[in-house]
């Protein structure tokens, strides 16, 4: 017994010192044979023994019943020799036994790196070479030294050498799991000793248990990832095939949830996205260069989306009598192997048919639609996966017959039936279909306007990484570069010009922030891509994109998409707490940030001037504002149900606090135009004017909030319309038009009785010149009160007589003030009457008439909108100064003022040559009673009241209640004006009331004599 157990001593000393001489402590098995009454005492002696070894020993003469426990399999040569035992946890053996019986099943793989800070030798890729042999053969040693001393040590092997420095790769494997921190800190020591760095993966060490699949389409899921020890800093990754991986984040469809002992990924949707392999990186505190993997492909039995077409789209049975149509149920090539079955017909063979852009189609006939006179026939395809979930599509396939009403070919648009929908694929650098309608009854339909829904191939792909980034697929931090850089190249090119590339733009800026707000995502400018992300939101408003903005339907409002999108990416940096100092990235030509700091006075206060905006006081401390270009007109342009010209700019401001803003608007107003100052009130969905104020006339520009928002200006459409003035006008153009006629009859009555001097010949004549004039004008303005009130060819003579009228009965008023202001003065000096009526001619009509034909021909010889507006048949007021009305108004104004003199100078020398024979209160009130008198019946026939219009100019309508006052006055007189002269002019002059009652009293004694003699008579007829 003792000689055996020297033998055996030997033989574990002999092992020993080889592997302590080898640096290794792979495992050894011994194999001795001894005679069977030796075995007890044996094994005794080895049971003393404290190796860390597993022994099998076996005896030649009898049978030995080994068995296996949890954690442990065969060994490959146990499976070899005796594969009875392979699938067995125990099995008899009377053989001499293996060298390894059972192994751990926990094998551990570190795939890993070390980098030297040397410099790296060409010769280092020749794994021939000697220096490339010395190099392996010494770092293979020394790693060996070091991770041998882990238990179960099984081999290490460096497999390449590369540049960046000198970086050395190797694998690394042990049988069985090891302590984490052990592992750390000799690895910890091998970076110290060798000045090196390392980055190693462990697989081995974390696990992920296996799930039962394929996993059904559109379901949910949950993988968890173990770990042993108290590893942290959990991650996650996902790959799909050969793609690069993707860390899996919370998102619309991915949760992840961590705890002490494991970490859960949920995946709420099972589509074709989540088809790949998902993978568990643990840290430890101690070290961020060791990560411990597990992974798990998720297998999904994926359906497809599927696009259903025929060929033709519109079978025609006219002049047919057999027809077939080959129907293609399209869908994306996958690994997927579907069975498809069609509703009622036979496939044309089992086997899709390959086409681009990795697509595959299934097909199908349709025997002879015509023989049953259909009107339309429908197909149906079934998909159906490997776990027997369905999906299917249905086609209507009309069917054009003899009584149908059709749309004709049209560009490429086939024969379409009427009342369906023509679809075309677009062309091959899109994608996505065309769409048209045909509609209409009778002999022929009509096609209606081409629907696109074409988008550039690279924003699909764009918008498809960002969708899976608001999945969970992706960190939106890390991904934000690449994916605004791509947005920046396409909103760069000239095919962005539709509305589907426009709309697929602002979704990608809408989800973009989105991702963030899920994922919580606070950018800062060393990390976040300004300049790109800019310079693609300033690309989308350029103006040659305006109409782009516009689809043919009503899709929603993408102008407060893009804006919330902008607003919300903004909102998710740090410009606030900490501010950019290269503000050059902030100013792009449609989209300009402003970081304004009260405690910062070097920060830019305001826009280009090209934004036509600025912020001219706020009180936050810190504000970022940010300008929009060409955006306000792609924003609804109603206020509470009024129609507005909203401005082209648009402010968003955010601060630190809610806050008074006010902010000055670039924005030309019309003259009665209400401005309104409004921000997007998100839970209407429309402008508001609350807690906002107009500046008013005085400050027209200006507007003031109390709260931050996104701010414009709206300037109604049309201007302030004071009510029933229509009517005022109307009715008092009624009277006049009535006054003025009667007033040239009872001239016509009384003319010989009442002018008997020059004077009253002038005055009269003046008098009936000015109704003329009158008469006439107003006729023209009853005739043409508007567009659709008299025939357009209309406007123009109606315009031209208006002017010439108003002007002539004006000038003919100036000849009445001139001759009364000759009286007045020059007492005794009478003008003659071929004088007065060759000045007053002259005055009254060929002044008027110069005026008209030189306007006429000034304003591009009576063009519509600039000699006159084409909606209201009179001259055009553009803005001060401007526009063809100053024709009008200067004469007329120099006329008024003119006439006012002559009526001061007139009261005057009333005053003058009473006043000296005043002696009595009495005598007072006559005066007082000659000046009123005057001023009434002078103010109608010159004309004074027209002074009313100088304030209607000065006053703006939404000066209230000024504004009204004057023009309810102004509108009143002057509509009025023809009954006014003829209560002034004709039945305020005593001679022409005598005149006129002595030929009524004439006329009714002629007619009393006519009566009596024909009463004198009648008896002498009877006798």
């Amino acid at each position: 017994m003792k000689s055996c157990t020297e033998f055996i001593l030997i033989l574990l000393g002999l092992f020993i010192k080889a592997s302590s001489g080898e640096n290794s402590t792979q495992v050894y098995y011994i194999e001795v044979y001894i005679e069977a009454e030796a075995y007890k005492n044996f094994m005794d002696l080895i049971s003393t023994l404290t190796l860390d070894v597993n022994e099998s020993v076996n005896s030649s003469a009898t049978v030995q019943n080994i068995s296996i426990t949890t954690g442990y399999s065969w060994s490959e040569e146990v499976c070899q020799n005796y594969s009875q035992c392979c699938n067995q946890n125990e099995c008899m053996f009377n053989d001499p036994n293996p060298r390894a019986m059972c192994l751990s099943i926990n094998k551990v793989f570190v795939n890993g790196s070390f980098t030297l800070d040397e410099s790296f030798n060409l010769s280092l890729n020749d794994p021939g070479s000697q220096q490339y042999k010395e190099f392996v053969q010494t770092y293979t040693s020394q790693l060996e030294s070091v991770y041998s001393t882990l238990g179960w040590f099984d081999s290490l092997m460096i497999t390449r050498l590369r540049k960046g420095s000198v970086i050395a790769d190797f694998v690394m494997l042990l049988t069985t799991p090891f302590e984490v921190a052990q592992f750390e800190r000799i690895t910890t020591q091998l970076e110290k000793n060798n000045r090196a760095t390392f980055n190693l993966t462990v697989t081995g060490i974390t696990s992920i248990p296996q799930i039962q699949q394929p996993i059904p389409y559109n379901n949910d899921v949950s993988i968890t990832c173990c770990k042993p020890e108290k590893l942290s800093k959990p991650m996650w990754s996902f790959q799909k095939n050969a793609q690069p991986s993707q860390n899996i984040t919370n998102g619309t469809e991915a949760t992840v949830i961590s705890s002490s002992q494991h970490s859960t990924v949920y995946i709420s949707k099972t589509t074709e996205v989540w088809k790949g392999t998902f993978t568990c990186d643990y840290k430890s505190d101690q070290s961020d260069s060791i990560r411990y993997r597990a992974s798990l492909y998720l297998d999904i039995a994926l359906l497809p989306q599927i696009l259903i077409i025929s060929d033709p789209q519109f079978p025609s049975c006219i002049g047919q009598t057999k027809l077939d149509v080959t129907v293609q149920c399209i869908i994306t090539n996958t690994t997927e192997n579907y069975s498809v079955n069609w509703i009622g017909r036979e496939p044309v063979n089992n086997k899709p048919d390959p086409l681009q852009n990795g697509l595959i189609s299934y097909q199908t006939h349709v025997a002879n639609p015509c023989a049953e006179s259909l009107e339309w026939v429908n197909v149906t395809c079934v998909f159906v996966n490997r776990l027997n979930q369905t999906a299917n599509t249905t086609l209507y396939i009309p069917v054009i017959q003899k009584s149908s009403t059709v749309c004709k070919p049209d560009n490429g648009w086939p024969q379409a039936k009427a009342n369906f929908t023509a679809v075309k694929f677009c062309d091959p650098t899109t994608v996505g279909l065309q769409k048209r309608s045909c509609t209409g009854y009778g002999l022929s339909g009509n096609w209606g306007n081409v629907i696109s829904e074409c988008v550039n191939r690279n924003l699909r792909d764009i918008l498809n990484d960002v969708m899976d980034l608001q999945r969970g697929l992706g960190i939106v931090v890390n991904n934000a570069d690449k994916i605004f850089s791509r947005l920046k190249q396409s909103t760069e090119q000239k095919s962005i010009n539709t509305f589907p590339n426009v709309n697929e733009s602002v979704e990608v800026l809408y989800v973009m922030q989105n991702v963030s707000k899920i994922q919580k995502s606070q950018w800062n400018d060393t990390v976040f891509p300004f300049q790109d992300f800019l310079s693609s939101s300033s690309n989308l408003l350029n103006g040659s994109l305006n109409d782009s903005w516009r689809p043919v339907g009503n899709v929603g409002n993408l102008a407060l998409k893009y804006l919330r999108a902008v607003e919300g990416i903004i909102d998710q940096t740090n410009l606030i707490t900490a501010p950019m100092t290269d503000m050059s990235q902030l100013q792009q030509d449609n989209v300009q940030i402003l970081i304004y700091s009260k405690s910062d006075p070097s920060t830019p206060q305001t826009f280009s001037s090209d934004f036509g905006v600025s912020v001219t006081e706020i009180s936050s401390n810190i504000s970022v504002q940010t300008a929009f270009k060409n955006l306000g007109s792609k924003f609804p342009s109603t206020l509470n149900n009024i129609e507005t010209v909203p401005s082209e700019t648009v402010l968003s401001v955010i601060g630190d606090k809610k806050t008074k803003i006010s902010v000055e608007y670039n924005q030309e107003r019309l003259p009665n135009h209400e401005m309104y100052c409004v921000y997007w009130d998100d839970i209407n969905s429309e402008w508001s004017e609350e807690g906002c104020k107009w500046g008013g006339v005085s400050k027209q520009i200006v507007c003031t909030c109390n709260h931050l928002s996104a701010f414009t200006i709206l300037m109604a459409k049309h201007p302030i319309e004071l009510k029933y003035m229509e009517e005022l006008t109307y009715t008092g153009l009624g009277f006049s038009i009535v006054s003025l006629t009667l007033c040239l009859v009872i001239e016509f009555l009384v003319w010989n009785a009442v002018v008997k001097t020059n004077i009253a010949h002038f005055r009269h004549t003046v008098l009936v010149n000015i109704a003329v004039c009158l008469l006439i004008a107003h006729c023209s303005f009853l005739a043409a009160p508007g567009p659709s009130a008299s025939p357009p060819y209309w406007c123009l003579p109606l315009t031209l007589m208006k002017h010439f009228c108003f002007l002539a009965a004006f000038f003919w008023m100036l000849c009445l003030s001139l001759g009364l202001l000759h009286q007045v003065i020059f007492v005794f000096v009478h003008l003659r009457k071929k004088v007065y009526l060759g000045l007053c001619l002259f005055l009254g009509y060929i002044c008027p008439l110069a005026i008209v034909i030189v306007t006429f021909i000034t304003y591009d010889n009576g063009r519509p909108g600039s000699y006159y507006s084409g909606e209201t048949c009179w001259l055009i007021y553009e803005a001060a100064l401007k526009g063809s009305i100053h024709a009008f108004l200067f004469p007329v104004f120099i006329i008024v003022f003119v006439n006012m003199f002559t009526m001061v100078v007139v009261i005057s020398r009333i005053l003058k040559s009473t006043l000296l024979e005043v002696s009595s209160h009495d005598d007072a009130k006559e005066v007082a009673r000659s000046i009123v008198k005057t001023i009434v019946l002078l103010t109608p026939t010159v004309g004074i009241t027209w002074i009313l219009g100088l304030f209607v100019l000065m006053l703006d309508l939404t000066t209230t209640p000024y504004a009204q006052i004057v023009n309810y006055a102004f509108t009143f007189f002057n509509s009025f004006q023809g009954f006014f002269i003829l209560l002034t002019g004709c039945f305020g002059e005593k001679k022409v009331r005598n005149a006129l009652l002595k030929r009524f009293r004439q006329q009714h004694s002629v007619k009393c004599k006519s009566e009596s003699s024909t009463g004198l008579t009648s008896p002498t007829n009877k006798t």
